[in-house]
């Protein structure tokens, strides 16, 4: 019986022995595997470089998109103390401004007029003050004030009183000698006021005259001209006594001064109280009075003289109303001629001569 058991024994142990085979065959093929991964694994690492860690690396959960980059540079928000790779490859320079190329000539001094230079002298054909590059004899104006161009005169255009607040133009002693054409009278609304001017209507049954500020005499020489001159902005309420009186008589002296002088510069207009008078459906302001300034620039003679009338008949002598131009811009609050140099300005208008015209 127990010999048996000893053989039973002893089988058993032979059989443990052929059943641990195969667990020692996989130990050994896993060893084996091992050591010829160790051998390749040392042969790559043996050329290995130490890796500086990209930019790129520290961007973390950063989506995928399909949108190609090819050629594009990726914008990277950069961290503190961190630095791109281009940045560390080289500097960036900044670009220098190129050198200013010096000046091979010298600037020349800018001309001005001086006060006692010659004043030029211009010919009859001149049409220089009727262009808009040249308001010469034209008083004082702003952006917004309507100012309107006829042919060979200037006004500007006051709305609230339905007339003109002046008038300028240049008359010459060369064309009151062609004088040829009659007056028509054609009175009629200007089509130049945008904010349409008064009617030849207004002036009915009122009293007053449809009064001239640039005469319809000083303009017979050319048809056209003269047949401007009867635009309702040209026109002015006068009283029947004054227009036919003390005004024309001015407006003769003023032609009889162009004809010795050869050309003078012409501005008239109106002046209000702060409650004039209305006349028509378009309300025309009635003036109480009129002014009117007289130029004269020929050759090395400089002078001007103002008039200022009130709107009534007359029989003073013109020179009664004779004054500076200092005085009527006093009393108007216009400012007369401001194109001339300002020096040159002061010594015509600080005084006058009623003699020497």
């Amino acid at each position: 019986m127990a010999k048996a058991k000893k053989a039973s024994t002893a089988k058993s142990k032979k059989g443990n022995e052929g059943g641990n085979q195969p667990f020692v065959i996989l130990i050994i093929l896993v060893l084996i595997g091992i050591s010829i991964y160790g051998l390749q694994h040392f042969s790559t690492v043996s050329n290995f470089e130490p890796i500086t860690l990209d930019w790129k690396y520290t961007q973390k959960n950063e989506p995928t998109t399909t949108t190609s980059t090819k050629n594009k540079p990726r914008e990277v928000k950069k961290e503190s103390g961190q630095t791109k790779p281009s940045e560390r490859k080289s500097e960036k320079k900044e670009a220098t401004p190129p050198p200013i190329p010096s000046k091979t000539e010298k600037e020349q001094p800018v001309e001005t007029v001086q006060p006692n230079e010659d004043l030029p002298t211009y010919t009859n054909t001149d049409q220089y003050y009727f262009s808009r590059s040249f308001d010469f004899a034209w008083p004082s104006y702003t952006q917004d004030d309507q100012i309107i161009e006829h042919e060979f005169y200037t006004l500007k255009y006051n709305e609230k009183t339905e007339q003109a607040d002046w008038v300028a133009y240049k008359l010459t002693a060369a064309n009151l000698k062609n004088a040829r054409f009659k007056r028509k009278d054609n009175f009629r609304a200007d089509p130049a006021v945008q904010t349409k001017s008064a009617h030849p209507d207004d002036y009915k049954g009122s009293g007053y005259d449809r009064g001239h500020l640039a005469p319809a005499a000083d303009f017979t020489w050319d048809e056209n001209a003269l047949s401007e001159t009867f635009y309702m902005s040209n026109m002015s309420p006068q009283a029947p006594g004054f227009n036919r009186g003390i005004w024309k008589k001015l407006e003769e002296h003023v032609r009889d001064w162009a004809m010795d002088n050869q050309e003078v510069f012409v501005v008239t207009g109106p002046i209000y109280t702060e409650k004039g008078s209305k006349i028509g459906k378009n309300k025309v302001v009635i003036p109480d009075g009129y002014y009117k300034v007289i130029l004269e620039l020929n050759g090395n003679e400089v002078k001007a003289i103002a008039f200022l009338m009130e709107n009534e008949k007359s029989s003073i002598g013109l020179y009664e109303y004779a004054m500076s131009i200092d005085d009527l811009e006093k009393k108007t609050g216009m400012d007369f001629f401001p194109s001339i140099p300002d020096d040159l300005e002061d010594q015509i208008e600080s005084q006058y001569n009623y003699a020497a015209w």
